[in-house]
Formats: structure tokens, sequence, C-alpha cells
């Protein structure tokens, strides 16, 4: 992408194709010129590639260079507006509003997927750029690009697309709005024809999502193990230098004598006989075999059992008829109530209970002991009691 002159070219071409005359590469020269595939820079002799040119090249050969999170930020911003603005142009009726924001929303949408499939194509290109750099420099310089991909997209990419992030709330909206939409269509029979339209950006929308998702995680696949080669080079570095300052403080006898390795008596250290116990060291070296794991047969293996919990209504249902107006420990009720059950299925109905938005549940401040079957468990168990509401309703 950096400028050059005429001559420059014309050497090019006689290494591409040494076998050309000088007249011929004379008139080649002149012909990328009056094509417009090199131009000229303004008031200089200097001459620069044509930009159609070269990112049409880069796109042939997949060598895109890596936007920014922020470029997706925005239009995943500008996505939700127009959802907003679709719902509108529903409620109103107007179809013509309607038909332009879901032709709008598409183009969005189809930019999107093309951002991700672009970044995803330059992430290869800077894992493979820096791969095959073989220079002199270190690994930090060589890898630079890798850290600055990782924490510049990556990063914000990933807290983007996270199951709380911006990329699902926007999403989930957008979704909801549209589902509104083909219900109402459905119901009062109008806007049928722009019904298949909606249903086709749905299907797009929540495609893009699977697809953002997918192309992350690839991305961040190729770039973690360079990142993690990159730290363990750093920790050692850091390490090997601070070996080498203490050689240098103390001496290599008085640094590296207790951790070398003792293989040989004192004897031999200083004798040329037959060192049979060298010898006999290394006979049990050659003979040394590891010990591999052997995987348990299909037919060790205890069959699966279907878990037998029951109707998670009717406990919940049992738990408040007991419960009255007392606070009362979850995990002891359960166990009293249902002893035939094994540990694992009443700790699912443990679980269930608490993140019930019906009871209000606490913490007990000491912790306790609980023996479920054939388990023992150490925690501080919950507690719970109905809420007002619910008291008041019943």
């Amino acid at each position: 992408m950096a400028d050059f002159n005429i001559h420059d070219v014309q050497t090019i071409l006689k290494t591409k194709y040494p076998t050309w005359p000088g007249d011929k590469i004379f008139k080649e020269a002149n012909r990328l010129l009056n094509h417009d595939i090199l131009i000229p820079l303004a008031k200089s002799s200097q001459l620069e590639l044509n930009r159609a040119v070269a990112e049409f090249a880069q796109y042939l050969l997949q060598e895109e260079s890596l936007g920014i999170a922020e470029e997706v930020h925005v239009l995943i911003r500008d996505l939700a507006r127009l959802g907003h603005r679709l719902a509108q142009a529903g409620q109103d009726n107007d179809f013509e509003e309607l038909r332009r924001n879901c032709r709008i929303m598409d183009e969005r949408v189809r930019k999107i997927v093309k951002l991700f499939y672009h970044n995803e194509n330059a992430i290869l290109n800077i894992v493979e750029q820096a791969k095959a750099d073989h220079s002199q420099r270190s690994l930090e310089k060589r890898y630079q690009a890798v850290i600055e991909a990782f924490d510049l997209y990556i990063e914000p990419m990933l807290e983007m697309v996270d199951i709380g992030g911006e990329f699902k709330a926007c999403f989930s909206e957008i979704e909801q709005q549209i589902s509104t939409l083909l219900e109402q269509i459905q119901i009062t029979g109008k806007l049928f024809s722009e019904k298949r339209m909606l249903e086709q950006l749905r299907t797009r929308i929540l495609d893009m999502h699977l697809t953002g998702r997918e192309s992350l995680r690839k991305s961040a696949d190729m770039l973690m193990p360079l990142r993690e080669e990159l730290r363990r080079n750093t920790l050692l570095t850091r390490q090997a230098a601070k070996v080498l300052g203490a050689i240098r403080k103390n001496g290599v006898d008085a640094v590296l004598s207790a951790h070398q390795p003792h293989i040989t008596s004192d004897q031999q250290k200083f004798s040329l006989g037959t060192a049979h116990q060298m010898v006999a060291y290394m006979a049990h070296i050659d003979e040394f075999e590891q010990e591999e794991y052997q995987l348990p047969d299909q037919s060790h293996v205890p069959a699966f059992i279907n878990p037998n919990i029951p109707d998670f209504f009717s406990v919940k249902t049992r738990f408040t008829a007991d419960l009255g107006n007392k606070q009362t420990g979850i995990l002891a009720w359960l166990d009293t109530q249902y002893p035939e059950l094994e540990a694992d299925e009443l700790l699912f109905l443990y679980q269930k209970m608490a993140n019930d938005p019906d009871l209000t549940v606490t913490h007990s401040a000491q912790p306790s002991v609980i023996a479920l079957a054939d388990c023992q468990f150490k925690l501080h168990p919950y507690h719970a009691s109905l809420k007002t509401t619910s008291l008041k309703s019943n």
C-alpha cells in the first residue's frame, strides 16, 4: 500500500518476466497507468495502487484487515431503533413504512454478518502472519497484532454477545416485536402479504445471532493459543532473567549447584573406571515403561437410571400447605417428606424451591451438616416463608 515510482514497476515486471525485452516492459507499465490500475499521487511523480483494485484483490485472497468492535455496536443499536419503528408501523397499519423498515433491517443484518466473516478472515490472516514471522524481533513484537486483536475486538465482542449483553438483549426485543406483529396479522388478517417478509427477517436475525457467536468462538480459538504462548514466554523470560541476575551476583556454582541432578556417586565424578553404577542406572532407564491407565469396560459401568423426581407443582403445593406463617428449612423438609429420593434428586428440588418467586428465601447464618441419602453436605441452608402478597391473595 506504500507509494512507488515507475522504475519500481518496471523492476517488478522485469523480475516477474525475465524474458521480456525492455520496450515490452515499458509498454506494460504504461498500460497499467492508462487503465487506472496505477494512479499518480497528487503533485508528485510517485504512484500508488488503485484502492478499489487493492480491496478487490484482498477480497479474492481473503486478506481483509480487522475492523473495530464499535462498528458492530453501532449497527446493533441502529437495528434496535429500526425494530421500534417496525413495531410502530405495524400498530399504525402503515404498509409502506413496514416494508421499508423490513428492507433496511435486512440490509443491516446482512452487513453485520458480512462484518463477522470479514473480521474472522482478518484474524486468520493475523494468526498466519504471526506464525510465519521468523524475524529477529522479540516474540512480543511479532505477536503485537495478536494481542491488539484480542484486546480491541474479541473481548469487547464477547462482552456484547454474552447472555446478558447488548447483542442478546437487542435480538430478544426484536424477535418479540416481530412475533407480536405476526400474531396480530394472524388474528386480524391485516398485512397478510407482509407476513412472509417478517418471518424471513426474524429467521435471518436469529441466524445472525448464531453466526456471530460461532464466528467469535472460532476467532477466539485461533488467537488464544498464540496469546497463551506469549504469556508463557513472558513468564519464562522473567524467570530466566531472575536466574541470570542471581548468577551475575552470586556466581554459577553458588546458584546452580543446589539444583543440579546427582546421578552418580562422588567417587565416580573423579574416576575413569568401569562405572558400574552408571551402567546400572542407564539400564534402568532403558527398561522404563510408562504405565497406562486402563479405561473400564462398558459392562462395568452402571446403567443410567432415570431420576424419579415428583412433579414440582405438587411438591410446592405440599410445601406451602405445611409452611403456613412460619419459616421452614427447605432441605430438611424435603428430606423428611421424600426419604426415598436420591441426593441429586433432592438437591434438584431444593434448587427449584430456592428460586421460586412465590417464596421469601433467606440464608441461614450458621453452616449445617446435612445428610441426604448416603451423602453429607456442609452448607448454609435456605429457609423459606411465604411472601406477603401470596399470603394476602390466599
